[in-house]
């Protein structure tokens, strides 16, 4: 059986929702953490959104593994979301443009340098912002130390978020906003004093840019999302007609809630069509 790609969208039942006929767009969001929850959560919305906005194409980056970025790759970025609830349904979502893993910190880089790039995006859980008891950044935590000790391949996502920002602040551009998407009380405000903390310790000044400069929204994410196993694959393979090897499942209820902060405005497309209202609140 063929695996999901573009070059078979148009076999697919035509009551699935798919990406088919979308226009190519640019990487505007770089998301730390590309594993189930966000596949099934963020990308579903930024996937609304690229039917009108094609800018909005998310780089996926894995830090530790290649697993997940190599079965998107390997399908074009493509893969299934089945909504298991009392109306089930499934769609393929698209909103993936680059995958990148830990031998790929150049091109991670330059992404973050990017001025395209409008977001950084992170599911890490709440272990991966490497605080400690406090909510502080743990100055002791091994990926701090590596990442403090002036490697230009940082192994936490503090060290990648302060890299990139470094490098807008160097080329004089607007710098990224930073949206942690775990469930951590406050989660906006940590990562802010987390990443003001680490830069302390390496640049002052930039720093005193990162406090002055920097907006980080806190955030709410919530939607049950189920572990992929071989009844989903299955179900997939039986209704597409295609295998899948990077789907993924929730429930059909799911929010995402932004508290409002002022960003830089960017310039929008000269002509935009209608498109569906997203399930995105902000406080």
């Amino acid at each position: 059986m063929n695996r999901l790609s573009f070059a078979n969208l148009s076999t697919l039942p035509a009551s699935i929702q798919s990406p088919e006929a979308r226009s190519a767009g640019g990487v505007g969001i770089v998301h730390f953490g590309p594993g189930a929850f966000h596949r099934a959560h963020q990308a579903a919305y930024v996937d609304d959104l690229l039917t009108h906005d094609p800018r909005w194409g998310i780089a996926a980056v894995s830090m530790r593994t290649r697993g997940t970025i190599d079965a998107l790759a390997e399908q074009d970025g493509l893969y299934t979301l089945a909504i298991r609830d009392a109306d089930p349904s499934m769609r393929v979502i698209g909103a993936h443009r680059r995958f990148l893993g830990p031998e790929d910190a150049a091109e991670t880089h330059s992404l973050l340098a990017d001025p395209a790039v409008a977001l950084v995006t992170t599911t890490v859980t709440e272990k991966g912002y490497c605080l400690g008891g406090d909510g502080t950044l743990d100055m002791g935590h091994p990926d701090i130390v590596h990442d403090l000790a002036g490697t230009t391949v940082p192994r936490s996502v503090v060290g990648w978020i302060v890299a990139g920002l470094a490098a807008r602040r160097a080329a004089g551009t607007v710098p990224f906003v930073p949206m942690p998407c775990d469930n951590l009380a406050s989660n906006g405000a940590k990562l802010h004093a987390a990443l003001v903390a680490f830069a302390t310790r390496t640049d002052p000044s930039l720093a005193d840019w990162i406090a002055g400069e920097v907006r980080i929204p806190s955030t709410m994410v919530d939607s049950i999302t189920p572990a992929s196993d071989a009844a989903l694959y299955g179900d997939i393979a039986s209704t597409l007609g295609v295998e899948d090897r990077a789907a993924v499942q929730r429930e059909s209820f799911t929010q995402w809630v932004i508290r409002r902060h002022r960003v830089p405005a960017r310039p929008r497309p000269r002509q935009r069509r209608r498109g569906r209202h997203h399930r995105c609140r902000r406080l």
